[in-house]
């Protein structure tokens, strides 16, 4: 459990511990008893990268029914294209979804509650940003808005559908929500006092890569209270970090803005990071790590401690009131309030 491997955080956020995991730690193997016939699976930007190489895996097991959510209809016809072309025995699903876009958020999880049954999620969609960019519709910064804010609110309806699921249909083993976080949140700054959002939409204060690190570590705080509010009898929710990998579009940006730059960070991520099957894979491991994995940290195939400041009074501080001003932003939703959001449920 991550909230008794206090004693290994500074391993992990050390330079050593990192570069140990990405060179020498490899995945163990999955049992091939592992079978996924008649289970349904969502995967978010599931159109390239992770996701769609995490939907492969599933689909290699027998997955029966995908749901693969992505933002571009066009790409996501090209995802699925190939998925079928690869599974033609799976039922394959394409379903828009903009996290930029709270309505577009809810039509989704709509769409959700007209499946028979939902056995995991993997909510995969991120994303980097090397300029401060601002999302009119929700009035937030997009890389807060999109790793963070979007991502616990989809993460919060999920798991009230998938629970409703299991006990309508007295489905023997619960199922799993695993939210893509990150190493990274181990290198966060971020000490908030008081509000976080507004410190998040600072311009001033924005700093690319900090900014994507401090909503993982956000992420990571507020999926532990998440998993709190549940039985891991009723859904198992975890967090999980599939360590710095190559062959993702994660950084697009910013390799376009600045072409010096990724000439420097291609051949830096190609000599530390691991190739996508690999990265994937621990996703996969996340979602059959069973119930104690439930409220955890999953990096390296294992589960790993928190960062270190969710160890500390202020840390629980900090928690409480992320929890607190999340659920007051989601009560804003039109239609939402009364049937997901419950900040003492």
């Amino acid at each position: 459990m991550s909230y008794k491997l206090e004693k290994d955080v500074a391993w992990e956020s050390s330079v050593c511990g990192t570069l140990y995991k990405q060179l020498f730690v490899h995945p163990p193997s999955l049992s091939t008893t592992v079978r996924l016939e008649g289970k349904t699976a969502i995967v978010t930007g599931a159109n390239s990268g992770l996701g769609f190489e995490a939907s492969r895996q599933l689909l290699q097991r027998g997955l029966s029914r995908l749901v693969v959510a992505v933002r571009s209809q066009e790409k996501g016809d090209v995802a699925a294209k190939k998925l079928m072309e690869e599974f033609p025995g799976a039922e394959i699903d394409l379903s828009l979804l903009d996290l930029w876009d709270y309505d577009s958020i809810k039509a989704f999880v709509k769409r959700c509650r007209g499946l028979e049954r939902i056995d995991y999620a993997i909510l995969n969609a991120g994303l980097q940003r090397r300029q401060f960019e601002w999302n009119d519709k929700t009035a937030h910064e997009v890389v807060l808005q999109t790793n963070f804010l979007s991502t616990a609110l989809l993460a919060t309806m999920l798991a009230s559908v998938m629970k409703e699921k299991k006990i309508r249909r007295g489905m023997a083993t619960p199922p799993v929500l695993t939210v893509v976080g990150s190493d990274t949140m181990y290198f966060s700054k971020l000490k908030a006092m008081g509000p976080v959002f507004p410190l998040m939409d600072d311009q001033a204060q924005f700093q690319g890569f900090q900014q994507y690190m401090d909503a993982k570590l956000l992420l990571m705080m507020f999926t532990v209270r998440l998993a709190d509010q549940y039985d891991p009898n009723d859904i198992t929710l975890n967090v999980c970090s599939p360590g710095l990998t190559y062959g993702t579009n994660l950084g697009q940006d910013a390799r376009r803005s600045s072409p010096g730059a990724a000439l420097i960070v291609r051949p830096f991520v190609r000599a530390l990071g691991r190739p996508l099957d690999r990265g994937a894979s621990v996703y996969i491991h996340a979602l059959m790590h069973g119930q104690e994995s439930h409220g955890c940290f999953i990096s390296e195939w294992t589960v790993k401690p928190y960062a270190a400041v969710m160890y500390t009074e202020d840390g629980c501080g900090m928690m409480d009131r992320l929890w607190h001003e999340a659920m007051e932003e989601f009560k804003k939703i039109p239609e939402l309030a009364d049937e997901y959001i419950d900040e003492e449920r």
